[in-house]
């Protein structure tokens, strides 16, 4: 369990980072008619790298927690899991909702901090999956 909760945990943040450095950069370069079928590919690919993960981690969270082990670790990493989705519902889902519609800088920019954000989270989880591995 320790281990695929790290390698879980590592591989939401090296989605984020990718998301954060190049595809949401990208976003800037694709044209308005393109727009709406590229945002919309985009979505359904994100989902398919991320939802996997995020029950994996889940699983693995809820696992950790009640097998009591270094529980005071176990329910910091749940609550970064549990930020991590909350980060996502809030700011980045409303984001891109309003952005399927019409590209729009303010947006992205507010897409692209709540992104920011939730990888900071996913760095905790990460740290705190390591200290357990330990």
């Amino acid at each position: 369990m320790k281990t695929a909760l790290l390698i879980v945990d590592a591989y939401l943040v090296g989605l984020a980072v990718v998301v954060a450095l190049v595809v949401y950069p990208a976003f800037r370069y694709v044209g308005t008619t393109e727009w709406p079928t590229y945002h919309r590919r985009h979505s359904a690919a994100i989902g398919v790298a991320v939802a996997p993960a995020w029950l994996a981690q889940g699983i693995l969270s809820a696992t950790w927690i009640l097998a009591g082990l270094h529980r005071p670790l176990a329910l910091v990493h749940g609550v970064f899991a549990a930020l991590g989705v909350f980060v996502t519902i809030v700011g980045a889902v409303p984001q891109h909702n309003a952005l399927s519609l019409a590209q729009s800088a303010s947006r992205q920019r507010r897409l692209e901090t709540g992104h920011w954000v939730r990888t900071v989270v996913w760095i905790g989880a990460v740290i705190c999956a390591a200290l357990f591995s330990n």
